[in-house]
């Protein structure tokens, strides 16, 4: 196969409300083959709306297009540890180089009842006004709660994949909410960068890898690529109304290496394309989720190649043990980004960020 599977996901969304038939026992089955190879795949045949995808992307490029200081009102600076808001070009980067690309966050809107309002990574949004952007603020938080549907589905997919009840990752992992990241990117055409020294044909793109559960990804242009299991680089087409979907480094481990976090990277638009947009749904475990890894006696034991594989995955990745409670990992990954906030004591997260350049500072204190 020379890139990732596609999968009609249709009969997922069945163990949602039904008991497994055999449709979504086989379309279970392909996910988890997928998922434990390649670590990526396709999503085709899906119940979000074609039109609500289009109203996002549509919203999107104004937003990006709007003049600076108007994006710059709703820096994520502004909204604290809530982690909401406009990153400009050069506030992210990978393994110590700058991305060339624009972003701005969002998530789930949590009223000023919500129990978690306050930790990082809950709170309200940042918009631009609907007169900026018309029907931005809609088309995002539709989105987010389609999108939280795939996610769910495809847990469960998984789930029985690994033997287990369609229902028990969900009730493990996933309660009461999952915590939700969404973003909208633009990715910039590169010609040179400031030093005169890299063009688009030799911009020698970083990889990376999610640090989560799953990743689904809305891609409206090309250049994702995936090293595959034989350890090439691969292309990911952009297929109409599908949904890329990749495992994170802590469903990795949480799973002794059964589903891998794999290796991916984004090249930079040829100047002839013009900029990259892309959507990318961080969907992930719990705010108060244990993480224990599962037991998976019951299924046949990983070769010694795979074993291997594993552990050189999670050498490299960014967790360097699993124990404790998931909002102690993000507090971690969000102190990097904020570095005057106070936080627990817990070293589980330890490696440094490599994602982001953009100090946030704050007073904010989380006991």
């Amino acid at each position: 196969m020379s890139t990732i599977p596609v999968i009609d996901c249709s009969a997922l969304f069945t163990l949602l409300t039904s008991p497994p038939s055999p449709e979504a026992l086989a379309t279970a089955r392909e996910v988890y083959v997928a998922a434990s190879t390649w670590g990526f795949f396709q999503l085709t045949h899906h119940p979000v709306p074609p039109q609500l995808q289009f109203d996002l992307l549509t919203a999107a490029q104004t937003f990006f297009a709007l003049p600076e200081e108007e994006k710059l009102a709703l820096d994520v600076r502004n909204g604290g540890v809530a982690w909401r808001g406009y990153m400009p070009p050069g506030g992210e980067g990978t393994h110590g180089r700058t991305d060339h690309k624009e972003g701005i966050y969002f998530g789930p809107e949590h009223p000023d009842t919500h129990a978690l309002v306050g930790m990082p990574l809950h709170g309200k949004n940042q918009f631009p006004s609907a007169a900026q952007v018309p029907g931005m603020q809609r088309a995002i938080l539709e989105y987010i709660a389609e999108i939280t549907k795939v996610g769910v589905a495809v847990v469960a997919g998984l789930s029985l994949g690994l033997g287990l009840e369609a229902g028990d990752l969900k009730a493990r992992f996933l309660e009461p909410e999952p915590v939700a990241l969404f973003r909208c990117f633009k990715y910039a055409t590169l010609e040179a960068d400031v030093a005169g020294e890299e063009t688009y044909g030799n911009r020698r793109a970083q990889w990376f890898a999610d640090f989560g559960l799953l990743t689904i990804l809305k891609q409206a242009s090309a250049g994702l690529q995936v090293k595959s299991p034989q350890g090439d680089w691969v292309d990911v087409p952009v297929l109409d109304n599908a949904f890329v979907v990749n495992v994170g480094d802590m469903l990795d481990q949480l799973t002794g290496g059964r589903l891998p976090s794999r290796a991916h990277r984004v090249l930079p638009p040829p100047p002839s394309a013009g900029p990259r947009y892309s959507f990318p749904f961080f969907f992930d475990f719990a705010w108060t989720a244990p993480m224990v890894p599962l037991d998976l006696a019951h299924l046949p034991p990983l070769s010694a190649e795979e074993q291997a594989a594993a552990r050189e995955r999670w050498h490299r990745g960014t967790f360097k043990k699993v124990e404790g409670y998931w909002w102690q990992y993000l507090a971690k990954k969000v102190q990097k980004v904020f570095p005057d906030l106070a936080l627990p004591d817990f070293e589980a997260n330890e490696a440094p960020s490599t994602r982001f350049t953009r100090p946030v500072p704050t007073a904010k204190v989380v006991a």
